[in-house]
């Protein structure tokens, strides 16, 4: 693992194109059910709000729950973590502790080489501690007189002198502009030890001095009034330790055991109940919480068949980030296995559509390993069916709702006045999709002085009402021009659905009649000279349509078929599609493949298991970067 030095991005930094967000999101887990007697478990390779290093295979968090009578009782909330070895970038200086705590990655001591003896073999975790890793960089960087190696938390490494002939580099570090400490190394001198190329920082933990800066440099020039000195890695600690105390506190969760034997620790939500209660938000430690759907058809009956409940309440887990920088979410952990199958859906990948209140969402990515690759139509197999869901005006009756690269589109009319209003409800049978601008059953009042304001610049305007408020005359404008009028009859002894409803059908991409736009008036009346109108449905999906038509490319994959009839897309790679190490592929535009820059790759069949002993590790991802 690498760590900037000029920018620190909390989660895993991407150099691709990703969708940008202004405030917080979620990490979201795959989706679970409230079922009694289940325990649902989460590691660092399936929960993307968990710390995982795909090229170290570093990253040992894990959550249980186990679910009683709707609820987590006195500890069925199980969170444990695992501290492993992983070699300091610049490895001459050895290895270290590295482990994930809420969803990051810390420090939990040195555990072998230079620093560790620099450091008396102390280890943080022993005195009930941990600490940010703020840089762990081995890239080759030159400083000068001039121009100081800048750290993180204010810190500067300042070359003050170089003797001539470049053996003996005076350093002084400074903090926020105070002096810290100064020093001389010497990286050109004649059989010059690891020793004398590196700056050490040190600062007193648990009775021991503990290396947190070091700076290795790999040599230094002066000449003709020029001083140049070469750094090759560099580490810095934070000054700012985390105490994990039996007993500590955070959020519903207490530390309850600490074994610095094992180099583990787990936490518990003791003498803590935690229910499951339909639409809550309910933090579980620090920003990692669990949310449940605000479900409305719960149904908890026992199916004959299944033995399960027809409908549980549905929940996630989810880590809440609000730190500006480039996250990665992940689905699960894959690696190339001849002749495996690698399946990710809307439920367990986030990158994908799904709505957990209404349980919407049908995508998934099959991934057919052949040898060292995906071969040509068959590897990689992307499909998305369209699901029937009412609309939040429930008279109007039903629409297809399909999710397309991880966002959801309206597919057609289902059923009810709006299927039959449109010469071509099914949008699939045009080969294109439309988004969604509004779908709203609250109730809104507006008057002749106010239209009502809508999506993509379209405005309704209440021109008159007449004295009895049966007729009421609307004016539809699309930024200003007039596109429509008409009359309706709401108030009316014996009025229909019909009769109640402004409905504005137009030609959207290759659909004729279309409605567009509709609203519902609940009633009408007239005070003085002003007329008034309440609605209480909404509904308006865009005039511009997304073509997927047969052939079109996505990324490296292709539209292999639009089916109206079983209402799916379906998509596949028509180019074989090579996974090798360190490798960062575009598959589905924003929906792209990460292998591991891994250093060990052990395809020989262990006899025990049947499986490769060290298969190459990967994942499917999409970034997203929250802005400050």
């Amino acid at each position: 693992m690498r760590t900037a030095i000029v920018a620190v991005l909390i989660g895993l930094a991407v150099l691709v194109s990703s969708f940008l967000l202004g405030s917080a999101f979620e990490l979201k887990g795959p989706v679970a059910e409230v079922v009694d007697g289940v325990t649902y478990s989460w590691d660092a390779q399936d929960f993307a709000g968990f710390y995982y290093d795909i090229d170290d295979d570093v990253g040992d968090e894990r959550l249980s729950l186990a679910i009683s009578a709707g609820a987590l009782e006195d500890s069925g909330a199980v969170y444990a973590t695992r501290a492993q070895k992983e070699m300091i970038e610049f490895s001459g200086w050895g290895s270290r502790w590295t482990i994930g705590f809420l969803g990051e990655a810390h420090f939990a001591g040195y555990c072998g080489g230079y620093l560790f003896d620099e450091s008396g073999s102390e280890v943080l975790f022993r005195d009930e501690r941990i600490a940010r890793v703020l840089v762990d960089d081995d890239e080759e960087r030159t400083i000068q007189r001039d121009v100081p190696l800048r750290l993180e938390g204010g810190y500067k490494l300042a070359v003050k002198d170089v003797n001539p002939v470049g053996e003996k580099v005076s350093l002084e570090l400074s903090r926020d502009g105070v002096r810290m400490d100064s020093t001389v190394v010497e990286p050109s001198k004649a059989n010059a030890t690891l020793e004398d190329r590196t700056y050490l920082y040190k600062r007193p933990i648990g009775g021991e001095d503990v290396v947190f800066i070091a700076v290795h440099f790999k040599n230094a020039f002066s000449g003709s009034g020029d001083v140049l000195v070469t750094v090759d890695g560099v580490w810095q600690l934070s000054e700012q330790t985390i105490s994990l105390r039996e007993g500590d506190e955070w959020g519903e969760m207490a530390v309850y055991d600490l074994d610095p034997d094992n180099m583990t620790f787990t936490m518990t939500n003791e003498d803590r109940k935690i229910s499951f209660s339909r639409g809550r938000s309910k933090v579980l430690m620090s920003d990692i919480g669990i949310k449940t759907a605000d479900q409305d058809d719960v149904d908890n009956a026992i199916n004959t068949t299944t033995g399960r409940p027809e409908n549980p309440l549905r929940f996630r887990v989810y880590r809440e980030v609000e730190d500006p920088g480039t996250y990665e979410i992940r689905g699960h952990l894959g690696k190339v296995v001849n002749g495996s199958t690698w399946v990710w859906n809307a439920s367990s990948f986030a990158g994908f559509y799904y709505d957990m209140d209404e349980g919407l969402g049908d995508e998934s990515l099959n991934l057919n390993i052949a040898e060292d690759r995906l071969k040509g139509e068959t590897g990689a197999v992307y499909t998305s069916r369209a699901q029937k869901n009412r609309m939040e005006f429930e008279d109007w009756g039903a629409l297809w709702t399909i999710s397309f690269l991880g966002e959801a589109h309206f597919a057609g009319y289902a059923d009810g006045i709006f299927r039959d209003e449109s010469e071509n409800p099914n949008m699939l049978a045009e080969e294109q999709l439309i988004k969604v601008l509004i779908d709203d059953d609250r109730k809104e009042t507006f008057d002749t002085d106010s239209p009502l304001g809508l999506e993509d610049g379209y405005k309704l305007s209440l021109e008159s009402v007449d004295e009895s408020g049966e007729k009421v005359s609307v004016a539809l404008f699309k930024d200003g021009a007039l596109m429509d009028s008409a009359v309706i009859e709401p108030s009316r002894s014996g009025a229909t659905l019909k009769d109640q409803t402004y409905i504005y059908s137009g030609r959207v991409g290759g659909a004729d009649d279309v409605v567009i736009v509709a609203v519902h008036f609940r009633s009408a009346f007239t005070t003085g000279d002003d007329g008034f109108a309440e609605v209480d449905g909404i509904w308006q999906i865009s005039d511009e349509a997304l073509f997927v038509e047969e052939g079109d490319d996505h990324g490296d994959m292709t539209v292999e078929e639009v089916d109206p009839g079983d209402m799916t897309i379906t998509m596949m790679n028509e180019k074989e599609i090579l996974l090798k190490s360190d490798d960062d592929l575009p598959l589905l535009e924003d929906i792209r493949i990460r292998t591991a820059d891994q250093e060990v790759i052990n395809n020989t069949i262990n006899s025990s298991t049947g499986l490769p002993e060290d298969p190459l590790r990967f994942y499917v991802y999409k970034a997203v970067t929250l802005e400050p």
